[in-house]
């Protein structure tokens, strides 16, 4: 009797971890999904950036001369 019970126990494990097995593999290949689907999206809205001057390099005026 013993024995029968530990190898329904081990097989319902065994049939557990399949399970999750199975489900981890969705959820990676879902997570891949949702990644590229983000690149695609992040790619077609990207605008070309015009160059910008870093803010140092701004041409103000003194204040002396600017009075």
């Amino acid at each position: 009797m013993s024995q029968e019970f530990i190898w329904e126990t081990f097989d319902s494990l065994f049939k557990t971890v399949g399970r999750q097995g199975r489900r981890v593999e969705e959820l990676e290949a879902r997570i891949a999904d949702l990644e590229r689907r983000l690149t695609d999206v992040t790619n077609i809205t990207e605008r070309p950036q015009t160059k910008q001057q870093p803010l140092g390099s701004v041409n103000e005026m003194p204040a002396e001369r600017a009075a």
